[in-house]
């Protein structure tokens, strides 16, 4: 269960197309009594549960590297206290724009046990400070620091209009320096912000873009995971293998939960609306959290959403993630209201051809690792 903690909302950057935007200068943060209160029931959770599920924290913001030393050192002395210390199975990352870090902060990160998520979209110039300047070239030299310090990394690209003809340099980028990555594209909004509205993307652009980015993979041999396309070609293998895998039910096991600075606690899809609310976990435990009303109302809504798979070849074979936490502007409905799957089940289906094609097929669909049901990872 990745938990998503919104520590603080400022930022040294203004990202064009951040949904943070108008809050990137607010400096109040998550406060450590509400975050000790929620580490103990999340441990209560898990206890309860034999430790079956493993807690993935993601710590995020803004920029969770403005934040005092201590006060990160705090946070994960709580981490240690309630997870650590009663066997809880857990890992800890910071998503990070990478514009601002010394050696003294990475020193911090490896004192912690803190993994690194970075944003860097490569092309497409919408990574900005607050005068207005591109921020890639100073990323791109602490990057390099991390690099040579051997410090673990993963990516996060933002795919918009102004990088979508990159994808393949991207990913060429990437694999150069071994560093596996999410793509995350843009879709198109009705209302965007007028900010982002020269960045919006159609289904099948997006679709056009990884299905060049997943042949490029193919052609040579890759040193790094792509995300979503790892999702999408084991997919593919258990279909052609006659593999199923669980339908995903939040309430059994849960993905994500986005926990604002106050604690306002959603679900993946709907973060900051009522139609995602489940509580307040700076005043509730988990487990009221999960047995109440309102998470009845979130999982309702989200197993709803899940109908479409029910309805799709690729049933089972897939984690089902991309429609039942589908975000609004990842969500199509055609001309009967009835919701579709444009992007996962067009790149399943690519991903059967393209297999289908190869000469290690037969090789491919008897590896037995995409039996087992597996959430994707989270990378924000």
């Amino acid at each position: 269960m990745h938990l998503v903690m919104k520590l603080s909302k400022l930022c040294n950057l203004r990202c064009t197309y951040c949904y943070e935007y108008d809050e990137l200068s607010h400096k109040e943060q998550m406060p450590l009594d509400g975050i000790e209160f929620f580490f103990k029931s999340v441990a209560e959770y898990v206890l309860s549960r034999n430790h079956s599920i493993p807690i993935d924290l993601v710590l995020h913001g803004g920029e969770p590297l403005l934040l005092p030393p201590d006060y990160l050192r705090a946070v994960c002395t709580l981490r240690d206290k309630y997870f650590g210390a009663n066997g809880i199975a857990h890992t800890t990352a910071v998503q990070s724009n990478l514009f601002q870090i010394s050696d003294k902060k990475i020193d911090l990160l490896e004192e912690l046990n803190i993994s690194l998520g970075i944003s860097l979209d490569v092309f497409g110039e919408q990574r900005i400070d607050i005068a207005g300047r591109v921020s890639q070239e100073k990323v791109l030299d602490n990057l390099q620091r991390l690099l040579d310090r051997n410090f673990p990394v993963g990516g996060i690209v933002v795919l918009h209009a102004l990088n979508i003809n990159k994808a393949v340099n991207i990913y060429e980028f990437y694999n150069k320096l071994g560093i596996t990555f999410r793509f995350l594209p843009i879709f198109s909004q009705h209302n965007p912000p007028e900010r982002m509205a020269h960045l919006m993307l159609s289904f099948e652009a997006i679709v056009a873009a990884l299905q060049k980015v997943a042949k490029a993979q193919f052609a040579a041999p890759s040193r790094i995971e792509v995300l979503p396309l790892k999702n999408y070609f084991e997919a593919a293998v258990r279909y052609l293998a006659g593999q199923d895998i669980g339908v995903f039910i939040p309430s059994e096991h849960e993905w994500v939960l986005i926990v604002n600075t106050n604690g306002d606690t959603y679900s993946h899809g709907d973060p900051y609306s009522a139609a995602g609310y489940m509580g307040n976990i700076f005043q509730q435990s988990l487990t009221e959290i999960f047995t109440s009303k309102a998470y009845a109302n979130v999982t309702k809504i989200r197993m709803e959403r899940g109908e479409t798979c029910r309805r799709c070849q690729f049933d089972r074979k897939c984690n089902q993630i991309d429609i039942v936490e589908a975000i609004p502007s990842e969500r199509f409905y055609d001309e009967a209201g009835v919701m579709q799957c444009s992007v996962a089940k067009p790149m399943i289906q690519f991903m059967v051809d393209e297999i289908q094609r190869s000469p290690q097929t037969q090789a491919l669909i008897n590896l037995s690792c995409y039996q087992e049901e597996a959430l994707p990872l989270l990378r924000m």
